[in-house]
Parts: C-alpha cells; structure tokens; sequence
C-alpha cells in the first residue's frame, strides 16, 4: 500500500510526539517531518523540495502559527490537505479555520477514534470539522437563505397581495429598498433617474397610507418578524 506523506507541526513536544505515534499507527499514512512551527513547516517543504499529501498543523505556535501557516500553505502548494489542530471550538475560531481554506479542523479533545477517523476523510477529499461548527453553520446558512427568501420579489408580492393598488415596478422598488438599497443604487439598478425612483416612493407612501422609509422599513420589518 502506497503511503499518504504527512509533516506534523506543534509547538509542545509531548503533543507533537503523541500526534505523531497516533498517525504513524495508522497504515494509510507515513510522516516524514516533526516540526515546532509554521516557519519550519514553510522551510522544511521548500528546502526538502517534498510535498507532503497533508500537513498537521496547531493553530497556537510560536514563530508563525498554524493559521498564518495554513493560509500559506495553500498559496503556495494548492494540492497540499492542511488540516489544523486546536483546543477552542468558540464561533471565531472556526470562523478563522474556514478563512484560511483549512481541509480540516481536529479538536484536541476529540478521542483516537475520532481523529484518525478525520484522516481517513480527508483522504476522500471530505472537508471535516467538529460537530458543533456543523450546526453552527446550518443555522448561519439557514439564516442568510431566511434573509434571501424575505427579500424574494416572490416574497414581496405574497406579503402585498392584499394591495391591489401597488404595481410591479412599485413593488420591485420595496424588495430593494427591503435589501437596504440606497436610491441610488435603486435608480442605477432599475435604469431610472433618483428623481424616478423619489416619485415612485411618494407614491407607494400614498398608497400604503405610510409617511417615510422608515414606516415603510419597519412594515416590512412587522411582516416577516
């Protein structure tokens, strides 16, 4: 069996000699470097002229740590599965993981299983992360998709479908000013004048019985809360 080449690298020797016997135990994998920072891992590569399969890295090291490391990494050598390494599970933190187009995010709470399992994952080309940075995004996605739906022209008409009165064109110009457009962008958007698009909303004030944008913001506000 052709062995996958891993460089693992962390600051503290006792994990970084654990994280190492973890991975050589596994037959799938062979590393070939031990290294205590994001700078050795840099150096290491370009000196040995190697490109490890994937590259183990903390996120806490001192010299340049493993988000610098990673976001270099994947600069420089775009095939090379980085997977980081890191004792917090906080919002920031996975946020940070994803900014630097991690393969992977292992805490080091998970147990043998767990993390070796992670390896053979990233094997198959699978992004892995703790379950929590799973859920924590299905209800960031699940939100933004809440956020597109409500401002949908769809949407729009479905909500004013009681007011016969208001047209397409006055309708299509509450779902942008419903996105937080300017006039401006309003005008540029629809091929109008900003004086067009002032007079559409005088009218659509008018009909709705409303004063300014902010009566007509805080209806669309009442509608979807």
């Amino acid at each position: 069996m052709t062995k996958h080449t891993v460089v693992v690298a962390e600051s503290q020797t006792l994990f970084r000699d654990m994280i190492t016997n973890f991975v050589e135990d596994m037959d799938e994998f062979q590393v070939i470097g031990t290294l205590k920072n994001g700078q050795e891992v840099l150096d290491f590569i370009d000196e040995k002229e190697i490109r490890p399969f994937l590259v183990l890295l903390d996120i806490h090291m001192p010299v340049l740590d493993g988000l610098q490391c990673a976001k270099k990494l994947k600069e420089l050598y775009p095939n090379i599965k980085v997977v980081l390494l890191s004792a917090y599970d906080d919002e920031e933190s996975i946020e940070t993981v994803l900014a630097v187009s991690a393969d992977g995010y292992i805490l080091k709470s998970s147990g043998l299983d767990e993390f070796k399992d992670t390896l053979r994952f990233i094997i198959d080309g699978k992004f892995v992360a703790p379950q929590k940075l799973v859920q924590y995004f299905s209800q960031r996605l699940e939100s933004l998709l809440k956020i597109e739906r409500e401002s949908s022209l769809h949407y729009i008409k479905e909500r004013f479908s009681h007011n016969k009165d208001l047209n397409n064109r006055e309708l299509e110009i509450i779902q942008l000013m419903k996105k937080g457009w300017t006039n401006r962008m309003i005008a540029d958007q629809l091929g109008i004048s900003e004086g067009t698009v002032k007079n559409y909303l005088s009218i659509i004030y008018k009909k709705l019985n409303i004063k300014n944008r902010v009566e007509l913001l805080q209806m669309l506000s009442d509608m979807t809360g």
